[in-house]
């Protein structure tokens, strides 16, 4: 009667080894399956007000903060690394309160990679804290057989043996288990670690390439902000210079004033001081110049001399009366007899040119004889060399 009680209590135990073989796994499984939301949970409504679209740190902290709760207390290695992330979300903060506008993907990128980590270590160990449940409860069930080994030894010594022989092998199965799952963990843990390794690569490499990216965006930046000075200076300088030529002009042009007579007429465009000879300061269908052009033309060689900024424009000009040939001529040769007549006053050839410009650039009425006669002339354009380079080129007028 006691041989059958032991051999029932055997049979229990080993029963109850096998049913906790089996359910492990399926425990494992359900607890690594995400939890199902409650079926009587109803959809929140829809939020119909626009929301600010959450910058690179909210979408970092959401990420870390949602892995947070998740940790096991255990999980020191975890935890560390949760640290490391929530440093480099500070990062990333101070980076957008430096510059609003500041380019910090990848900064968000290598945050999210700690969080990718941080995920797979919480799921590790929750593996492995399954695994060593398991292992509690295949320690109960051996020290249970031990307990029927020594029970079952002194109670019986014949058909014990077939008994024991079971129990050893059941030993020896458990223990091939645990072994098994010593190299299933270990294997866990070298594929973290190689995760982990290469996570923390990818996010130094990202981050060197922000470094660099800043460098070069603050080296363009001083590049721009010299290059701006220097414009503003250039332009600074400018406006004196031009400031200082209409000076000049004005000076000039209040002594030119002084020649102002019935044969000559003082006037002041955007090309500058206009100084319009009549042809009756020259002969008759010549270019020889007169002995009161001369002593006109001396007087401005002495205004020249002095404003030595000043270039002259001397243009010749005819009537409509003759061919366009003859005019062409005669107004060409008259405007070179200009200019070499300044050239004996002393003034350099460089700071002159000679234009005949023929009937081509009438400002009367060449119908009439007061008209034909204002045509026929010899124009001076003097203009401040500052002034004339940085005048925009003018479209020559239209021949009426």
């Amino acid at each position: 009667m006691k041989t059958l009680k032991f051999l029932t209590a055997a049979s229990l135990v080993a029963s109850f080894a096998y049913a906790a073989d089996a359910a492990a796994p399926a425990e494992v499984t359900k607890a690594a399956e995400p939890a199902e939301a409650p079926a009587t949970e109803k959809a929140a409504p829809a939020d119909t007000s626009k929301k600010a679209e959450p910058t690179v740190y909210d979408v970092c902290m959401d990420s870390l903060n949602a892995l947070e709760a998740k940790i096991p207390a255990n999980a020191w290695n975890t935890k560390l690394t949760l640290l490391e992330a929530k440093a480099k979300a500070s990062d990333i903060q101070n980076e957008l309160k430096k510059n609003p506008k500041a380019n910090v993907k990848a900064m968000g990128d290598n945050c999210l990679l700690y969080a990718e980590i941080i995920k797979t270590e919480i799921e590790i160990q929750e593996h492995r804290t399954h695994i060593s449940e398991n292992w509690e409860k295949r320690n109960a069930t051996n020290r249970s057989i031990e307990t029927i080994q020594e029970q079952i030894a002194n109670a019986r010594s014949g058909k014990v043996s077939n008994l024991a022989a079971d129990l050893e092998a059941e030993k020896q199965r458990l223990a091939q288990t645990k072994d098994a799952m010593k190299e299933q963990e270990a294997k866990l843990q070298a594929e973290m670690q190689q995760n982990r390794d290469k996570f923390l690569a990818e996010a130094a490499e990202r981050e060197a390439a922000l470094k660099a990216a800043s460098e070069r965006e603050a080296d363009l930046q001083k590049q721009l902000e010299a290059e701006r000075l220097a414009l503003e200076a250039e332009k600074k300088a400018l406006a004196e210079e031009r400031a200082k030529a209409e000076a000049r002009q004005k000076e000039a042009m209040n002594k030119l004033n002084e020649l102002q007579s019935k044969l000559i007429q003082v006037s002041q465009d955007a090309r500058g001081i206009i100084l319009s000879m009549s042809d009756i300061l020259f002969d008759v269908d010549k270019a020889t110049l007169k002995q009161d052009l001369k002593t006109s033309l001396a007087k401005v060689a002495g205004i020249l001399t002095v404003y030595q900024q000043f270039n002259v424009s001397i243009e010749g000009n005819t009537d409509n009366t003759g061919s366009a040939e003859h005019n062409m001529k005669l107004s060409q040769q008259r405007a070179d007899n200009v200019m070499n007549f300044l050239v004996e006053q002393g003034i350099d050839a460089s700071r002159l040119t000679a234009k005949g410009l023929g009937m081509t650039m009438p400002i009367a009425d060449n119908s009439t004889k007061e008209g034909r006669q204002k045509n026929r002339r010899v124009d001076l354009v003097i203009q401040d060399k500052v002034l004339q380079e940085s005048a925009e080129p003018e479209k020559a007028p239209e021949q009426k």
